[in-house]
């Protein structure tokens, strides 16, 4: 079904409205010393991913995601160059905001990167709420962000996500609400 026929839609951020420009490479590098701190066997992170993050939030608790997401803040401030619109994308949010629809954002992505972003797309104001990594306990595709979008009696089947990954799809699947590939807006609008 086409977007517009939903009445509440989450979107993801990067990759999705717009193409971050983060020097990704440091991340695994980097991130190999919190994670020896709660496993001294770990000597690689190149394969790690937001499954296995969730998996060591779960086990390690709120002092591992408190040290996660401030060392994610870090490096997405340390290494961001700027950013690269996804015009489909974009274009779909303004017209479902003049459509009157009600819109999400939800992103693994740190708070102090992305909103200044949406506010110089002057777009901050089209979403009724906002959920970054420093808001979750645990990340997509966890169904755990979607207590922080929706009401428990939320219709589900007025809900769509949209994004561009497996966490995004995988979190559409584990909540049960449809899910739209960003690649695939051009055959949806």
């Amino acid at each position: 079904m086409p977007p517009s026929t939903y009445s509440h839609i989450i979107f993801d951020f990067d990759e999705t409205l717009a193409t971050l420009q983060i020097d990704w490479s440091h991340w695994h590098a980097q991130i190999v010393p919190l994670l020896q701190k709660y496993d001294p066997s770990v000597t690689d992170a190149s394969d790690l991913n937001m499954f296995h993050i969730n998996i060591l939030i779960t086990r390690y608790g709120e002092v591992f995601r408190d040290e996660f997401v401030a060392f994610e803040q870090r490096i997405e401030q340390a290494h961001y160059h700027g950013y690269r619109v996804i015009k489909p994308s974009l274009q779909l949010l303004r017209d479902l905001h003049h459509q009157g629809k009600t819109l999400y954002l939800l992103t693994s992505n740190c708070r102090q990167v992305v909103e200044p972003i949406l506010e110089e797309l002057q777009i901050k104001g089209f979403f009724q709420k906002i959920v970054t990594v420093n808001d979750v306990e645990n990340l997509k595709p966890s169904p755990a962000p979607w207590q922080l979008i929706a009401e428990t009696e939320s219709d589900k089947s007025q809900f769509l996500m949209i994004g561009d990954s497996a966490s995004d799809s995988g979190f559409a699947a584990n909540v049960g609400i449809d899910y739209l590939d960003v690649r695939d807006l051009v055959t949806a609008a």
